[in-house]
């Protein structure tokens, strides 16, 4: 389990530890190195998810002005010299936040850099665009994405940033849609499709997050249960609320992913478990409302009914932990992840 500040400054007005005792161990995570502050965090995030943008899909028009052969150079100089940069920061400067996100440029721009060079050499069928990449199934693109993740892989070794556990799984992810076009021997998947694909890929995405949180120290499950939550509710909710069906199994999935978050301690799980809900919740409300005055009342109920449940969670989380989880028999307690 983590401790934040809240949790140290809550520790020193119950008496356990003492304000020199808080403040000389923030001295020393902090002279260690290791320690990034939380606005330092979204500023590298930020930077380098920039740098990713550009080189992926805001390349339509310098790829127009550059052409396949400026592109492949401009992809090929961007992989070696981050690379440079990265092995730099990383290891010489053992700045482990910048230096990951530095080793992460490499891996986005990779498909760029074997799209172009494939293109220089005719590989690709005239009118096929890089920013297509990210739009369409093609059966082609599997070769951009295992390329990708080949490229991934060495430096996740070396690495074992867990940020790069990410992008593979944004290339997997790609890689299941397209490697189905290839089995179908199809140019296209309709949406109901994609959105199977999208909910199995995104179940299985969370299954090795699970998995992670028993296997390795570093924390590669948070980027796996990320990503997969962000594709099963893409599933579930963006292709199918139009669907009553798809709009039950949302609710279900949401208490599900609310119940696993608070037996496994993931609050990543539990917001994407709130947002489900409240999609639910509202949806019902459209369903029952619609088209009267009582609509925005029933709205405004809904969100006082999760305030008041958010309130009675927060303040009776440790109580479900001891009576409740901690009570349930062995073997189910066994298959919560050690870390907790």
């Amino acid at each position: 389990m983590k401790y934040t500040d809240e949790h140290l400054d809550e520790a020193v007005k119950n008496n356990i530890f003492t304000d020199e005792q808080v403040g000389q161990f923030r001295r020393h995570i902090l002279n260690s190195g290791k320690q990034v502050s939380k606005p330092l965090k979204v500023l590298y995030y930020l930077g380098g998810l920039l740098i990713i943008s550009a080189m992926t899909w805001l390349m339509q028009n310098s790829w127009i002005s550059f052409g396949p052969r400026g592109i492949s150079f401009i992809s090929a100089l961007y992989f070696a010299a981050f690379l440079i940069a990265g092995y730099f920061v990383f290891f010489k400067k053992n700045m482990e936040l910048a230096g990951g996100l530095l080793f992460s440029i490499p891996i986005a721009v990779t498909p760029l850099f074997v799209f172009s060079i494939l293109q220089v050499f005719d590989f690709w069928e005239y009118g096929w665009k890089f920013n297509d990449f990210f739009i369409w199934i093609r059966g082609r693109w599997i070769i951009l994405e295992i390329s990708t993740i080949l490229a991934a892989i060495p430096i996740l070794l070396k690495t074992k940033f867990p940020f790069h556990v990410f992008l593979i799984s944004v290339a997997l992810w790609f890689f299941s849609m397209d490697i189905v076009a290839v089995m179908g021997q199809t140019h296209s998947l309709s949406w109901t499709e994609r959105a199977f694909i999208t909910r199995i890929f995104g179940c299985c995405m969370i299954a090795a997050g699970y998995f992670a949180d028993f296997k390795f120290k570093k924390d590669y499950s948070f980027w796996l249960y990320l990503f997969g939550l962000m594709t099963l509710f893409s599933g579930l909710s963006a292709f199918f609320n139009h669907d009553i069906s798809g709009f039950i199994w949302l609710g279900i999935v949401s208490v599900l992913m609310i119940l696993f978050s608070l037996f496994i301690n993931r609050n990543v799980i539990l917001v994407f478990g709130a947002i489900g809900l409240i999609q639910f919740l509202s949806r019902l409300s459209w369903e029952f409302f619609r088209g009267s005055v009582f609509f925005p009342f029933s709205i405004t109920l809904i969100g006082l009914l999760l305030i008041s449940l958010g309130i009675f969670f927060q303040k009776n989380r440790n109580y479900i932990n001891e009576n409740v989880i901690k009570k349930l028999p062995k073997f189910i307690l066994d298959l919560r992840p050690k870390k907790i």
